[in-house]
């Protein structure tokens, strides 16, 4: 099995998923692989066609702010001036009463003419590969998309809504808003994003998938450079293992906390059957060799490839 491995830099939580569709329209390098956060001039995509051009987020995009230790929806709200109703509004997927340290909160903008200005934080064109939706038993729903970052900007903030409708001419049956599994979405690589359906939210047919949010960023903020030294995977039964050996190349007192990773199981067209987000915290000094292992399973449609994703970052402790 063939396998793509990028090391980046990363962030905690763990899930587990899947997603299908047709293809035609924007031609993509051959990938490489890359370890490390730096800009790389070739891109992460497939030799195939996406129907889908870059598509722009809409302006003015929202700020982010990560979470610290201590930090609540209230002091978050008082630091960026917002009332917490228009914090809770902008982070649907948030618990208020569960926040966890690294999670990104969308910090809504502030309504024209109410205290100073503030700069319009600049967009990033994306690419948004077609949705494939698997039905599970009991008839809840995965649905999955791969996400693109044509460059030259590396994109955070960024947030995708899914949306299931009855027809093309009636409004949304049901809307999920999802983060991706990145803090950082570097310049020339992808990920994916997974929205979950219950048996009572799936019964419409057609979807629909938007770009809500993605702002540029610097991509070596907090990121620390990586070196994939060794992977190995293994098939398992509907699905595979992959154990990963990494090297962070950083000064000595530059240890990662915390780490991001995606793997992402693909069929023969290179499309995502199944998935395996990791975000953890921890201790990873740099020159030691670390070993992560993931599993991820397929919800449809036999596993030809994968694509793994691994960022490591140094986050500040909180103030």
């Amino acid at each position: 099995m063939h396998s793509r491995i990028r090391g980046v830099c990363f962030f905690v939580l763990m899930l587990a998923g899947c997603g299908p569709v047709a293809p035609a329209g924007i031609a993509f390098p051959t990938p490489i692989r890359w370890h490390s956060p730096t800009v790389s001039p070739t891109r992460f995509f497939p030799t195939r066609e996406v129907p889908l051009t870059p598509t722009l987020a809409p302006t003015p995009t929202p700020q982010t702010y990560t979470v610290r230790a201590g930090d609540t929806f209230g002091s978050i709200a008082a630091k960026f001036a917002v009332t917490v109703d228009a914090l809770t509004a902008a982070n649907p997927g948030v618990d208020p009463n569960v926040l966890s340290i690294g999670t990104v909160l969308i910090i809504p903008a502030k309504p024209v003419g109410t205290g100073t200005p503030q700069p319009t934080p600049t967009p990033v064109g994306l690419v948004l590969e077609p949705a494939h939706c698997y039905t599970q038993a009991g008839g809840g729903r995965w649905c999955l998309a791969m996400i693109g970052n044509p460059g030259p900007d590396a994109a955070a903030g960024v947030i995708l809504r899914f949306s299931l409708y009855a027809s093309t001419t009636a409004d949304p049956s049901i809307s999920k808003e999802v983060a991706l599994p990145l803090s950082v979405l570097p310049a020339g690589a992808r990920t994916i994003a997974a929205a979950y359906f219950s048996p009572e939210e799936a019964q419409s047919e057609i979807l629909r998938l938007e770009l809500i949010s993605a702002i540029r960023s610097a991509e070596s903020a907090g990121l620390l450079p990586l070196t994939i030294v060794k992977e190995t995977s293994r098939p398992l039964s509907d699905g595979m293992e992959l154990a990963v050996e990494f090297r962070i190349d950083a000064d000595e007192v530059a240890s990662a906390n915390r780490l991001d990773a995606a793997l992402v199981l693909l069929d023969s067209a290179g499309w995502p059957v199944g998935f395996r987000i990791l975000r953890g915290e921890g201790e990873w000094p740099p020159g030691a060799t670390h070993t992560l292992t993931l599993n991820a399973f397929s919800l449809g449609g036999s596993i030809a490839d994968y694509e793994f994703i691994l960022q490591a970052r140094s986050v500040p402790p909180a103030e």
